[in-house]
């Protein structure tokens, strides 16, 4: 008789939402249509005074039990899209006799997991009813970030060994002990818990998020990318911009050339390859870079060393120390080319040939050998 009340009930609330839109749960268990503040555990930069309005969407995830849960979108006082969230109840256990999960999930409008909120009220809870630690929050968190979790290969029934039901009724009915690959990633006790809440961040909603986004997205809402701290805001930023785009926003383009990731970096250098002979000079940002770069990206930037300016050759000629041996080779196969090797930059390489404490000395000691 309980558990008809509990699912009228749900069934009562969720019509509600369907018609009137749901307010997200925080973990100081009120429910709100506005964020003010970051959700309790979060992924991406939250500035000072920031207010989002949440707004509907057509979007749904569909549950065990429950059904279809409403999938909102927060937008901020200019209307630009922001963040999904959906308020989520869902039974986490083998055999549908357990409490349900009570969690606000989060996405980034690209579909990345983005964080969530717990509930106060309804604390998430391992086997035997035990509650979440602060601790077990946080590893839920890191299990979540993980789009490529092992969770993602595995049915939950090959995530334990022997499995067999268990008579205690709890949040993790399914007995039996994790897994060797997995137990270090998941909350002890909450294997199912766990295994549920990355299904729903990562599930089919992400691919329908991003297709939402799509419809929508201008290019406000691609240069606000660009300028996120998020990679992959940026990487879907710079695969979006066109060629105009990219000028406009050449100053962001050339900082994150410096402060990305490898990955970005390589598709930057890649995508404007054309613009070191084209727009020598205005390349320069990237040769200043050289020295903070990633060994990959620096090996991309010198196969354009031949459109470089003498100042930028002259400037690399007292940074052969970062250069690799392939580096430093492609570097003095260029002086090689040229008709005349300034007096300053001759003067820098034979103080690196001189030097005692320099690997690759020797290879410039035989190139100015070859060349005087």
């Amino acid at each position: 008789m309980i558990r008809i009340a509990l699912g009228f009930l749900l069934f009562v609330t969720h019509f509600c939402d369907a018609q009137f839109g749901s307010p997200v749960a925080f973990s100081d268990s009120q429910e709100k249509t506005v964020l003010e503040t970051s959700p309790e555990f979060f992924i991406l930069d939250w500035k000072p005074n920031t207010a989002l309005h949440i707004s509907e969407t057509p979007l749904e995830i569909i549950t065990d039990s429950v059904g279809a849960q409403k999938v909102n979108l927060f937008r901020d006082n200019t209307e630009a899209p922001i963040l999904y969230s959906s308020n989520i109840i869902t039974p986490v256990c083998a055999d549908g006799d357990c409490k349900f999960m009570h969690i606000t999930l989060y996405w980034t409008l690209l579909g990345d997991y983005a964080g969530f909120d717990r509930s106060v009220k309804e604390p998430l809870t391992k086997h035997d009813h035990d509650e979440f630690l602060f601790s077990d929050y946080w590893k839920l968190h890191d299990l979540l970030k993980d789009d490529n979790s092992i969770l993602k290969r595995r049915a939950i029934d090959e995530l334990v060994t022997k499995p067999k039901p268990s008579k205690i009724e709890g949040v993790d009915a399914l007995s039996g002990a994790t897994v060797k690959e997995v137990k270090e990633s998941v909350v002890s006790g909450a294997l199912y818990s766990c295994y549920v809440a990355w299904h729903l961040v990562h599930g089919k909603i992400k691919e329908q998020l991003k297709a939402y986004t799509v419809e929508q997205l201008n290019e406000e809402m691609l240069v606000r990318m660009l300028n996120s701290e998020h990679t992959n805001y940026q990487m879907y930023a710079l695969e979006n911009l066109d060629q105009n785009q990219y000028k406009v926003n050449f100053s962001r383009v050339s900082e994150l050339f410096k402060s990305g990731i490898p990955l970005v970096r390589s598709f930057i250098i890649k995508n404007l390859a054309n613009s070191f002979s084209q727009s020598p000079t205005t390349m320069q940002p990237f040769w200043d870079a050289l020295p903070y770069i990633d060994i990959n990206t620096r090996s991309l930037l010198l196969q354009h060393v031949d459109f470089a300016s003498d100042a930028t050759v002259t400037h690399i000629s007292t940074q052969l120390s970062v250069l690799t041996r392939n580096q430093l080779l492609k570097y003095l196969e260029h002086l090689g080319s040229k008709k005349v090797i300034s007096t300053e930059v001759l003067k820098n390489l034979e103080q690196f040939a001189a030097s005692n404490k320099e690997k690759n000395a020797y290879l410039v000691t035989e190139f100015l050998e070859d060349n005087s």
